[in-house]
């Protein structure tokens, strides 16, 4: 079991505040983003996480963090696949338009779109948040 501490956390922000000119995203922010995802009826399978401190995002299949996800401090978050990770390490998160699931990759089947409609109207009631319709998906970006 790895052991996350305030040095973490201030080591994170020095080196954010080293490689970024712009935070979009405060931990509280970020919070209240996954909440009120969560809470939209939209689950995506597949989102793409990029980490400040890692070179090339990593696309994965999992559950979006809901209100159990949030029972440490309120500078973490607990995923299934990273376990418990600091709000201020995420640079980004991209949702594909398209999820093309395991059993899919590799045949002619498109795939499943996703509708990005709820996921905005969500955020939308609770602030503003620094999201892009990009080509490929939607993006929220943490650090520009």
């Amino acid at each position: 079991m790895s052991v996350h501490t305030r040095q973490d956390l201030e080591r994170l922000s020095r080196f954010t505040r080293q490689q970024f000119s712009h935070a979009l995203m405060s931990d509280t922010k970020w919070r209240k983003l996954f909440t009120a995802i969560y809470n939209s009826d939209w689950q995506p399978s597949l989102v793409a996480w990029k980490f400040v401190d890692v070179a090339e995002p990593e696309p994965i299949y999992m559950r979006w963090p809901g209100p159990n996800s949030f029972w440490g401090p309120p500078q973490w978050v607990d995923t299934a696949k990273f376990g418990p990770i600091e709000l201020r390490s995420i640079e980004w998160l991209m949702i594909p338009d398209t999820v093309v699931t395991p059993g899919q990759a590799g045949l002619a089947a498109q795939g499943i779109s996703q509708d990005f409609a709820a996921i905005k109207i969500a955020l939308e009631r609770v602030g503003q948040f620094p999201i892009d319709d990009v080509p490929g998906g939607l993006k929220i970006t943490g650090y520009r």
